[in-house]
């Protein structure tokens, strides 16, 4: 059995809840492309805040969290930040840093950034919350 199939032979036992994972890489994506927009730099800052800090309530609000801890205290387990779950994050947070310097976007680059980073997201959010670590545990 090479590498990959294994990797797929593992499911995820609490996989992420759609309206989670959707909700978040949108949220994060419209505060990254906020940044781009020809909007005063004070409202920019305040949709980059308010969309972040939504997606994270609502990442780290939803029930399913619930059971995700109560799947790991049944094995003995700890919920602990890990490097590799944070390291995807660089890359918003490389957008973030960057995304000024090229502002103001036309209405199409603000889409296409929003559009990029919520696929990023999208695409690395299980393992950014931890759920597709559960597969292993």
């Amino acid at each position: 059995m090479n590498a990959y199939s294994n990797l797929r032979s593992n499911t995820t036992p609490i996989p992420t809840p759609a309206v989670v994972r959707l909700g978040t890489s949108a949220l994060i994506g419209l505060g990254v492309a906020a940044l781009s927009t020809e909007l005063p730099r004070g409202v920019q800052v305040a949709v980059m805040v308010i969309a972040i800090g939504a997606g994270i309530l609502l990442l780290f609000g939803h029930p399913y969290r619930k059971q995700i801890k109560d799947y790991l205290e049944r094995r003995n387990l700890r919920n602990k930040p890990k490097f590799a779950r944070v390291m995807p994050l660089f890359t918003v947070w490389l957008a973030l840093m960057v995304m000024p310097a090229f502002a103001p976007l036309p209405i199409w680059g603000s889409l296409l950034v929003w559009l990029g980073i919520f696929g990023w997201m999208y695409w690395v959010f299980p393992h950014v919350d931890g759920s597709r670590a559960l597969a292993f545990a």
